[in-house]
């Protein structure tokens, strides 16, 4: 299979979706929003239904993601998954709003698996994850998805590249095993499974 792959040069910024040529790429995926959900919306989301944990963010849900997901109706055309990028980010987001992370972990995207595991459960068929990130995992084959396509900003200097990826759900998976693995795993918060 392949599919397009992209790089575009753009000054960084924590905010993702201030990013022009993220913020396009989005635009042409989520559009007005309607039926989009943003696990980690940040200041910018353009999805409809919008979650940050940090209270001051202008979210219609403040809960850890893996909380936020467990609370999730129906299905959605697609979700936008930009989460934190590394440890240090985790960290400081986190200490942002006062709480303390309890890090135990190499792998911060590692971490992710069970929310993208419940998540898979709430994505029409045909729809859509975009993922960000300093990698281009996603959310992958195992649980359906194909990529349609990546872009890659790169921000100079000594910044990582910002890595999107557009992934489609083409095919059913077991979703009830996803689910009973997911729910095994269950962490008292988000943060434990970090």
């Amino acid at each position: 299979m392949s599919y397009p792959i992209n790089r575009e040069w753009a000054m960084p910024n924590k905010h993702t979706f201030l990013v022009k040529p993220i913020r396009e790429l989005v635009n042409r995926y989520v559009g007005d929003g309607k039926g989009w959900v943003d696990l980690f919306s940040g200041w910018n989301s353009p999805a409809e239904v919008t979650n940050d944990l940090n209270p001051e963010i202008p979210a219609q849900y403040h809960l850890d993601a893996f909380d936020f997901v467990n609370t999730l109706d129906g299905k959605f055309k697609g979700c936008i998954f930009d989460p934190p990028y590394s440890l240090v980010q985790v960290s400081r987001s986190y200490k942002d709003i006062g709480l303390k992370s309890h890090i135990g972990s190499d792998d911060p995207t590692a971490s992710f698996k069970i929310v993208k595991d419940k998540m898979v459960c709430h994505i029409e068929a045909g729809g859509y994850i975009i993922s960000c990130g300093w990698n281009s995992n996603g959310f992958g084959m195992k649980r359906g998805f194909e990529i349609v396509e990546i872009l890659l900003v790169a921000h100079g200097g000594g910044h990582n590249d910002t890595i999107i990826m557009v992934e489609q759900l083409v095919r059913d998976v077991d979703l009830g095993e996803l689910e009973r693995i997911a729910n095994r795993m269950k962490p008292k918060t988000f943060m434990d499974i970090l």
